[in-house]
């Protein structure tokens, strides 16, 4: 016997390249049938059809960020921030309420209101384009390079970046919120990169020093960990849901263990944790806030990113025969269930549900070919969703009654507003009632008295003199303002449409 496995005399049969099966399948042709022709290389500058899925989700949250000013708690984080750049030290008590002022606060969102207040002074209003529809765009891209990863082929990974494209800008504002989606997003790519490269888990607890100081959802960060480290001493198939790939059980208990420890390099220690958790299980805050109430799901845009991902899933488990990876669907579903409990939760579902897909891709082969047209394709996207006029970055939305502010600021006295315009009192340095900051709120009896107010449910004369209310800032066409402008210890000295300004005239006893 040779060295190559022959016997000497036995005849080798070569295979010519034109009978064997080309990359779009087929068998070998036979003599006198028609040969494949050889595949023709993508002409130069040609992109995968599946980038303008990629541009699109980014372009999506960008439309919304130029057409929109700023308004709500954007407010808060920049007047802390710039307290804080102003005094060297973290704010850890309330110095915006006449209601609980001096009254300990901590959160973990401090971080976020010192980035955006220090980009600003930096680079200017654009700031708040970059820290919305930057890190939505981010976030796509996050997405995407994960999908390719994976293996899923450009056409999918372009539908997943529209599908959280969309969620991101349905939640878009400049917020910790939206640094928080690009950390988990982040966070799974570490941990799929990591599945190739080991060092690439020296990056996540550097991640949760970062999250924990920006965001309580640091902990949903923590909960994928800990699904990590099961996943590694589980190797259980139940069906066709399976455990791919899991790291190490040494480097996932490691993992844990110091990203864990990371999250305590905050200014507030372990007691960033009770804030975190206080404001998710606070039943006051879901009943009060919209954020953290189920969604509505007769918006069409959001029907369709949370319906159309489950019709999806289930179709997938039904009609496939491939394995389904475990850490993946339980994550996509623990999310799924927190998003119909609060819409907050939608782009985190999202983001999720798209590491599942990506490895469930219903397309497992790229039908359209790399084309020089994307280009062109994408231009005109750029346009469609760009055009119109731009609302001037920073500029407060037209929600916020500026020009009722701007007189307030040259009164003098107590002032109680709604619980949206308050957050905008906070920045130009009017004391309020209660703002966004609700969880700083919730353990005292002040949110029950401006909801008395609010929903007139109790007189709002004896409420508003308790806490010495000289002027009330209120939208025009409502309950309350109509009811004061009724009310002979009241005098209307402010009115616009949106807003108006009522001045107490009445008895100065308590």
């Amino acid at each position: 016997m040779t060295g190559d496995g022959l016997e000497p005399g036995d005849v080798v049969q070569t295979v010519d390249r034109a009978d064997t099966p080309d990359d779009h399948g087929g068998g070998p042709t036979t003599p006198g049938a028609p040969r494949h022709a050889p595949r023709r290389r993508p002409l130069p500058g040609a992109l995968p059809v599946g980038v303008i899925g990629l541009v699109a989700g980014c372009l999506i949250a960008w439309r919304s960020a130029l057409h929109n000013g700023v308004f709500d708690d954007t407010y808060w984080h920049w007047a802390t921030g710039n307290w804080m750049l102003d005094h060297h030290r973290v704010l850890n008590h309330d110095i915006y309420s006449y209601t609980v002022s001096g009254h300990s606060w901590i959160t973990p969102e401090w971080g976020y209101g010192v980035l955006l207040a220090e980009s600003v002074r930096l680079i200017g209003p654009v700031t708040f384009w970059l820290l919305s529809a930057g890190l939505a765009s981010l976030t796509v891209i996050a997405v995407a390079v994960r999908c390719r990863l994976l293996g899923a082929g450009w056409t999918w990974t372009g539908l997943l970046c529209v599908e959280t494209g969309v969620a991101l800008t349905l939640s878009l504002d400049d917020r910790p919120q939206m640094v928080s989606y690009f950390f988990l997003a982040l966070l799974l790519l570490l941990l799929s990169l990591a599945r190739r490269r080991p060092g690439w888990l020296y990056a996540v607890p550097l991640l949760f020093v970062l999250w924990a100081n920006m965001h309580g959802s640091f902990l949903l960060g923590l909960g994928v960990l800990f699904l990590e480290v099961i996943a590694s001493v589980v190797h259980r198939r139940l069906g066709r849901v399976v455990v791919a790939d899991p790291l190490s059980p040494r480097s996932a208990v490691v993992i844990l263990g110091l990203s864990a420890l990371a999250t305590l390099v905050n200014p507030f220690g372990p007691k960033v944790y009770s804030s975190a958790f206080g404001i998710t299980f606070n039943s006051t805050i879901r009943t009060l806030i919209q954020e953290w109430q189920s969604p509505n799901f007769h918006d069409f845009a959001i029907l369709a990113v949370v319906v159309l991902p489950v019709a999806i899933t289930v179709a997938y488990l039904a009609f496939s025969r491939e394995d389904v990876p475990a850490l993946e669907l339980v994550l996509a579903g623990f999310l799924l269930v927190s998003t119909l409990n609060a819409v907050r939760f939608l782009p985190y579902f999202a983001i999720a549900w798209c590491a599942l897909a990506a490895r469930c891709s219903p397309l497992r082969r790229e039908a359209v070919r790399p084309n020089v047209l994307v280009w062109p394709l994408l231009a005109v996207l750029g346009l469609s969703l760009l055009q119109g006029p731009w609302w001037p970055a920073g500029t407060p939305a037209a929600s916020v009654p500026v020009r009722a502010v701007t007189f307030l600021e040259h009164q003098h006295g107590r002032v109680f507003s709604t619980y949206l315009w308050n957050d905008y009192l906070d920045y130009v340095g009017i004391k309020v009632f209660v703002d966004g900051r609700t969880e700083l709120y919730t353990s005292t009896p002040i949110l029950e008295r401006y909801l008395d107010v609010n929903d007139l449910t109790a007189k709002p004369d004896p409420i508003l003199r308790h806490y010495q209310v000289d002027y009330v800032l209120w939208p025009t066409k409502s309950a309350l303002s109509l009811y004061l402008s009724e009310d002979r210890n009241w005098r209307v000295v402010w009115r616009s449409s949106q807003a108006v300004v009522l001045h107490y005239i009445g008895p100065r006893t308590r």
